[in-house]
């Protein structure tokens, strides 16, 4: 494949572009390398794509920037294996199957979608714990580092670290084909697979850590695999249409959600004329179909949630009282700690801080929330709207220490500043 000379970038463009294929294409190119190499090389295609990045680190910057980025991954680190696969048959003696010398260039996104989706039901084996299903999935083909996991799933870094160890050499060791499963086991894999796009949509919404609040890529990539799932009778059911609707609402925000600098704006002081229209009525769409066979699950009721906000001209004139009704339903459905939370700023807007804050001691006394910074931030909020400002400085700042996004902090810290000047 050749390059670009005249495409040249600066350094900053390059690592950016880098950056952005890393989040993008590692998922892809690590499932289309499991799927033609087989799924017992998996540790080898995540090496070679990793090589191939740093690779790419260390040439784009200098101009050689090629004409298809996708292609040229996919066609460096199919090399990458071929030539550590041939170096394996020598060390064992072991015959390998026919391989070309390259990929071929102009890989079909169709193929690579197709890739895709088979990796993750195949992450999604029953073979394989929840837990595991969710790590591998979120590190291989979401691009997640194990703190942003860990954050996600609100367990320890060094937990997920050993999990996702042992997933791969479970993955491998029971010879996990990237075939999708037959029909009658399709529903019971489609739960999680949908569940981990959830996963990275919330991770592209909120990001645990860095310097931006919204990675809009890997929201991107988590409705078009859903998209994806759509097209596929099996897959289009109640809940996939429900999830796609609550993405679409809360992707509707993005441009009110940050300034221009990149920090926060909170949903009380957001300019709702920036709100996407078009993303609303789609998510209204989506919603309708899901509620087509008047099935109620997780994400009817998420979806149902967020239309209120969307459909809400202001702030002040949010129905809060069905907010918290379907809450009230969802926590019926699923009652964890987390709804529980969730729960909490619609309760205080309809009974007032003290029932809030009754609430929220319940849940402190339970530990599941010691490592969270959002449990402190709405504590340290409802301990201002009654008065402690004192306590709530603790709060606040308990949620400053727990807190590993830059934009997230910058917006603590201007409350708590604001706080002290209060005081």
């Amino acid at each position: 494949m050749g390059h670009c000379p005249i495409f040249i970038l600066s350094e900053m463009n390059a690592n950016q572009l880098i950056d952005h294929f890393f989040r993008t294409e590692y998922g892809k190119a690590v499932s289309h390398l499991t799927n033609r190499f087989g799924s017992e090389n998996l540790e080898l295609a995540e090496d070679a794509v990793q090589d191939t990045l740093i690779k790419a680190m260390q040439t784009w910057p200098f101009g050689q920037v090629p004409d298809n980025p996708t292609g040229w991954i996919l066609k460096v680190a199919g090399n990458r294996m071929i030539d550590q696969l041939r170096r394996l048959q020598k060390q064992t003696n072991e015959e390998m199957p026919e391989l070309s010398e390259n990929l071929v260039e102009d890989v079909s996104l169709t193929d690579i979608n197709d890739d895709m989706v088979r990796m993750m039901f195949a992450c999604c084996h029953p073979t394989l714990s929840a837990e595991y299903q969710i790590i591998l999935t979120l590190k291989i083909l979401g691009g997640l580092s194990i703190r942003e996991i860990s954050t996600s799933l609100l367990k320890k870094e060094e937990t997920i670290a050993k999990s996702y160890t042992r997933a791969k050499k479970k993955f491998k060791e029971d010879e996990i084909k990237l075939t999708l499963p037959p029909a009658n086991e399709v529903e019971k894999r489609l739960e999680m697979v949908l569940k981990i796009i959830y996963l990275l949509f919330n991770e592209g919404y909120k990001s645990a850590e860095g310097k931006v609040l919204i990675r809009e890529d890997l929201c991107a990539e988590a409705m078009r695999l859903n998209a994806v799932l759509l097209k596929t009778e099996l897959c289009s059911t109640p809940s996939a249409y429900a999830l796609m609707s609550l993405m679409c609402f809360h992707s509707s925000r993005f441009a009110a959600r940050v300034d221009e600098q990149g920090e926060i704006i909170s949903l009380e002081d957001q300019d709702r004329s920036k709100w996407s229209d078009e993303l609303i009525l789609r998510g209204q769409r989506y919603l309708q179909k899901a509620t087509d066979t008047d099935a109620v699950n997780d994400y009817v009721i998420q979806a149902a949630i967020s239309s209120y906000h969307c459909n809400a001209v202001n702030f002040e004139e949010t129905r809060w009282d069905e907010i918290l009704r379907l809450y009230d339903v969802q926590l019926q459905i699923n009652p964890s700690p987390v709804i529980r939370l969730n729960r909490i700023v619609p309760m205080e807007k309809v009974h007032g801080s003290m029932l809030a804050y009754s609430e929220i001691e319940e849940l402190e006394e339970t530990g599941f929330f010691d490592a969270y910074y959002l449990f402190y931030a709405i504590k340290g909020g409802i301990l201002q709207n009654l008065g402690e400002v004192q306590e709530s400085s603790i709060a606040l700042k308990k949620a400053i220490s727990l807190t590993k996004n830059e934009r997230e902090l910058n917006y603590l810290n201007k409350k708590l500043d604001m706080l002290s000047n209060s005081d």
